[in-house]
């Protein structure tokens, strides 16, 4: 009897043997996608019509490899051409011949999926039948294939279980080609509509997720029930008197007000009907609790309702953010909840060690590392906490990498934290991208912010007003009016006017001696690295007749330092020492610091705001309106933009605004900032989206990315201590073929943490390139140890040149 196999591997004696049957591989995969298929979804085609294609597609997406050629190159047949082994295009076109009678269209999606399995989508008005490309090859081998496989069909019938299989094994013909060219303009021009971005997302996630958690035989993780009261249990709300004037009470009841009061929303009539959900609440009141509480809590209430398990994903933008919320999930939910951190220092094998055990034998070991991999990849968790990076490029994104994770989004329930942080010219496209995702795939979303940007309100007016669609979505703190009013721990003081500029460095150090004196911690921001570095020096060179610790905290120096630069001033101030630090932008979100005073270079109205949270955070009465001093150095627009500089002039013009009244001031900024923005970004974004236009282009789905590229820095790493070394030679292992990639994996997270941005057109910088110190040729400089004095100060991080006008920020 022939035996077809999906997979192989090579045995003790490095000969090569099917590892698994084909059967047994279509079967699992099907398992695995109609197991994720979640059935709460809403397209305009029916649930079980969804569910019957991604089985459909499932049981296609190798058929190809029946034919002889990948047989025999799985097998270890050198002599097969990578051309002649291909087998999607076999499968898609079996596909699209099964379904073309019955819905052109829907027979067209499902090739689609199936030829793009292996690789990106790409463009779909590029497709072979549209451009002609290579049809004539494709033919040549569609019938080279179709020879080996036909003398097979009667068993390859039963093992798919697919009796009229024969008559499905076509090339498509004229008529098939015109029929892909209709619907090809139906999709992309004359009908362009979002609904198919994500349904074509979802199958193709559910199908290539499926597809390698079988392949590496990787378990599809079963979320199970976490109790609703964790937070309760550990932070007791106690017993909370609502009172018409909240002034009366202290942070802490302050805190757990919010907290009653967001989780109360979940018991109104209907609130299982709503999807799009803001919290907006003042810095310091302990959002990320209330937010897992809140999750906690609603995740219980569709357990009961709709008897599934919700997947909880949390995402923020800045790696400190996330590893301080690791740290808080991991306190709250301990062992009752599997807690899958996604981001660029994750350790999948430190992670998932319990699910995956080795017997020390490297094989093994290889096969658990592979599998931890694949299930972080995958999100195979009860709650993932992720970067905006990773989440929203799978949302608007046609990796294939990526988005085998983007079925997790239906049904789920998704945090977005620091959302001020996202790019302006963007908050329109992911505000419509997040209501689309909430109306098709039934995720439920909460966005949480100090300063309330308004993603969904700019999303409607430029976006989806066009389509005849409103976007309303549900405060879960009603009164945050109130709320804000209450704080009176900070005031923010304008020390320009109009135009009136400082002239240099020397120029602010006098307004700080005017303002600062020594029984007072100040932190001090800036725009620029450089004059960051300046300042620093400036103002450390008037401290020596002081006891007052000084420090610096920018992306100029390494992340491991600057971790234990922030546990050092937390120390100090928990010993009465009054730590000043001088910073750049990294300090504005997610830094649980808190000084006495600060200073800020000007900026936008809510990055302004950010800093004055790291003023007086924890409400001392005896420090009411701490001040934060906003200085103009001249060159916001350089780093920002001239919008952004005149309507945060604007903003502050009328002298000091005390907290009471910073939510009226930011409202007004934002109105007058997207007034005088452009979004076309956001509308070209999500054009390509509705077009399915993955790439080719300026402004298609694979071009989307949350953060700018860096071409302006190389990466250095700086070995400044043993473990640097260790890693170092880890790494070089690594890129030699020494070691596997799972050995390096207890090195990654202290090798990226020493690693650095740094601007191309420093000298310094250009000096070490041209002592050709390469970690990895043209990707990554390295400063040894020996050249430490030369290109490191241990203070202030990478040493820049004296005269350096170009900016460079964060």
């Amino acid at each position: 009897m022939t035996i077809f196999y999906s997979h192989s591997k090579k045995d003790k004696n490095n000969i090569v043997q099917g590892s698994k049957l084909l059967k047994v591989h279509i079967e699992g995969v099907t398992n695995n996608a109609i197991t994720s298929f979640q059935d709460s979804i809403s397209f305009e085609i029916t649930t079980n019509e969804l569910k019957n294609a991604i089985a459909e597609i499932c049981k296609y997406h190798d058929l190809g490899k029946y034919h002889e050629f990948f047989q025999k190159y799985l097998l270890g047949d050198k002599n097969i051409k990578d051309y002649d082994k291909q087998h999607s295009r076999f499968g898609a076109y079996a596909i699209f011949e099964k379904y073309k009678s019955e819905n052109p269209d829907t027979a067209f999606l499902l090739y689609y999926v199936i030829i793009h399995h292996h690789r990106n989508l790409s463009n779909i008005k590029d497709n072979e039948f549209a451009t002609g490309t290579k049809l004539k090859d494709s033919n040549e081998l569609f019938d080279r294939q179709k020879a080996t496989f036909l003398p097979h069909i009667q068993i390859i019938k039963s093992e798919i279980q697919e009796p009229d299989l024969d008559k499905f094994i076509v090339f498509p013909n004229k008529i098939s080609e015109n029929q892909i060219d209709k619907t090809v303009k139906v999709l992309s021009h004359s009908k362009p509509n979002i609904q198919n971005y994500f349904l074509v997302n979802y199958l193709f996630s559910l199908l290539i997720e499926a597809d390698k958690l079988d392949a590496s035989n990787t378990p599809i993780y079963p979320k199970k029930a976490i109790p609703s009261n964790l937070v309760d249990i550990k932070y007791p709300l106690g017993n909370i008197i609502i009172t018409e004037n909240l002034t009366d009470f202290s942070q802490t009841d302050l805190r757990n007000y919010v907290r009653q009061q967001v989780v109360k929303k979940i018991d109104e009539p209907d609130f299982l009907e709503k999807r799009l959900f803001t919290l907006t609440a003042p810095t310091g009141i302990g959002k990320t609790l209330t937010a897992l509480d809140f999750a906690l809590k609603l995740r219980e209430k569709i357990r009961i309702t709709e008897n599934r398990e919700t997947q909880i994903i949390y995402g923020l933008p800045f790696i400190n953010i996330i590893e301080q919320a690791i740290n808080v999930y991991d306190i709250i939910l301990g062992n009752k909840a599997l807690v899958l951190a996604h981001y660029q220092y994750a350790d999948a094998l430190e992670q998932l060690k319990d699910n995956f055990k080795d017997d020390s034998n490297l094989d093994d070991h290889e096969k658990d590392y592979n599998k931890a991999l694949m299930a972080l990849d995958t999100w195979q968790a009860d709650i993932v906490i992720t970067s905006f990076v990773q989440l929203l490029q799978t949302l608007i994104g046609n990796r294939n990498k990526l988005l085998k994770k983007f079925n997790h989004f239906a049904g789920s329930i998704i945090i977005l934290d620091e959302v001020q942080t996202i790019r302006l010219g963007l908050q329109p496209l992911i505000g419509a991208s997040l209501h689309y995702l909430a109306k098709f795939l039934d995720a439920r979303v909460v966005m949480m912010t100090a300063t309330k940007p308004k993603i969904f309100s700019l999303a409607e007016k430029e976006i989806t007003q066009e389509l005849n669609e409103k976007i309303i979505p549900t405060e879960l703190l009603e009164d945050f009016e109130r709320v804000f009013r209450c704080f009176s721990r900070t005031k923010i003081v304008p020390l320009f006017v109009g135009n009136e500029k400082l002239a240099d460095e020397k120029a602010f150090l006098e307004i700080f001696e005017e303002k600062w004196s020594a029984d007072k911690s100040c932190l001090i921001v800036c725009n620029k690295v450089k004059r960051s570095i300046d300042v620093f020096k400036i103002v450390e060179s008037i401290l020596n007749k002081t006891k007052n610790p000084i420090y610096y905290l920018s992306t100029n120096i390494v992340p491991t330092c600057r971790f234990e630069i922030i546990e050092k001033i937390k120390n100090d101030l928990k010993i009465g020492l009054k730590p000043i630090l001088v910073a750049t932008q990294v300090v504005e979100a997610g830094v649980d610091l808190d000084f006495d005073m600060g200073f800020r270079d000007l900026a936008p109205i809510d990055s302004i705001i950010q800093v004055a949270g790291r003023v007086n955070r924890n409400d001392n009465p005896n420090k009411k309106h701490s001040p934060l001093y906003v200085v103009n150095f001249g060159d916001c627009k350089d780093i920002y933009d001239k919008t952004t500089e005149v309507q945060a002039e604007k903003a502050l013009s009328n002298g000091e605004i005390e907290e009471e009244n910073y939510l009226e001031m930011i409202d007004n900024y934002f109105d007058k900032i997207a007034d005088g923005s452009s979004f076309e970004d956001s509308r070209n974004f999500f054009k390509s989206m509705k077009e399915l236009r993955y790439d080719g282009g300026n402004f298609s789905v694979g071009d989307f990315k949350i953060i700018e590229d860096n071409n302006f820095a190389i990466s250095v790493f700086i070995e400044l201590d043993d473990r640097a070394t260790e890693c170092r030679n880890a790494f070089d292992k690594l890129i030699n073929k020494e070691i596997k990639k799972e050995a390096f994996e207890p090195f990654k997270r202290d090798f990226n943490q020493r690693i650095i941005a740094v601007p191309k057109y420093l000298e310094k910088l250009k000096d070490l390139e041209k002592g050709k110190s390469y970690l990895v040729t043209d990707s990554i400089l390295w400063v040894k140890k020996a050249q430490l004095s030369t290109y490191y100060d241990n203070q202030t991080g990478f040493i820049r040149d004296k005269d350096e006008t170009v900016a460079s920020i964060i």
